[in-house]
């Protein structure tokens, strides 16, 4: 026996020795050490166990988020061409119905929503459905305008002149673009839901022709 343990020596300074070896109060072999994330440790300390297979990825609310997008106005892109066509059109004779592309097409173009690309797309979208409308109102007056004209002609004598036959094709071209325009006004209505929403929105290719790339 050394006179490690002979009498009257005692233990070591610092402790008894451990089993696996090394200086008392040092990580052992075998052992975890203090602080040190380890595989499949929910939560370690160090990093929080982040990356590490078992351990749950941080979920919404870590880290930086994206910004939200400007949902005002692009709502305003869609509901500005709508309020223009329905209010100008009662208000001004019919007026509003080819201006509906004027207010989305200045919001488009200024310098405060250029460069922002869902603004952008919605004002896009405004712009084709006010062109797309304000074109298929010109086409309705003139079918409408057309039709009176050419059955004055048509018509020989006063009896014709004074029937109802005038009404069946006038009636028809009324049917036909007030339906149209119903249709549109839903679609600008469904645009501003959406851009409220914050979500994309592509009007149907009948309503709003693709005339104006965002």
């Amino acid at each position: 026996m050394s006179d490690y343990y002979q009498p009257g020596y005692g233990p070591p300074a610092g402790g008894p020795q451990q089993p696996y070896g090394g200086p008392y109060g040092t990580p052992q072999h075998g052992t975890p050490q203090q602080g040190a994330p380890q595989q499949g440790w929910p939560g370690g300390a160090a990093g929080g166990g982040y990356g590490y297979p078992g351990v749950q990825q941080p979920g919404p609310g870590y880290g930086p988020q994206p910004p939200a997008p400007p949902t005002g106005p692009a709502m305003w892109a869609h509901l500005g061409a709508l309020l223009t066509m329905t209010v100008g059109t009662m208000m001004c004779c019919g007026l509003g119905a080819f201006l509906g592309w004027i207010f989305p097409l200045s919001l488009r173009g200024n310098d405060r929503h250029k460069h922002d690309p869902y603004i952008r797309h919605h004002a896009t979208q405004a712009v084709n459905f006010g062109i797309t409308q304000a074109i298929m109102a010109a086409l309705g007056v003139l079918l409408y305008v057309a039709s009176a004209f050419i059955f004055a002609a048509a018509a020989t004598t006063d009896a014709q002149r004074n029937s109802s036959g005038l009404a069946v094709p006038l009636l028809t071209v009324i049917g036909i673009f007030g339906s149209y325009a119903l249709s549109g006004v839903i679609c600008a209505v469904i645009g501003t839901v959406k851009a409220t929403r914050g979500e994309l929105w592509t009007y149907p290719r009948l309503i709003a022709w693709p005339l104006s790339k965002g």
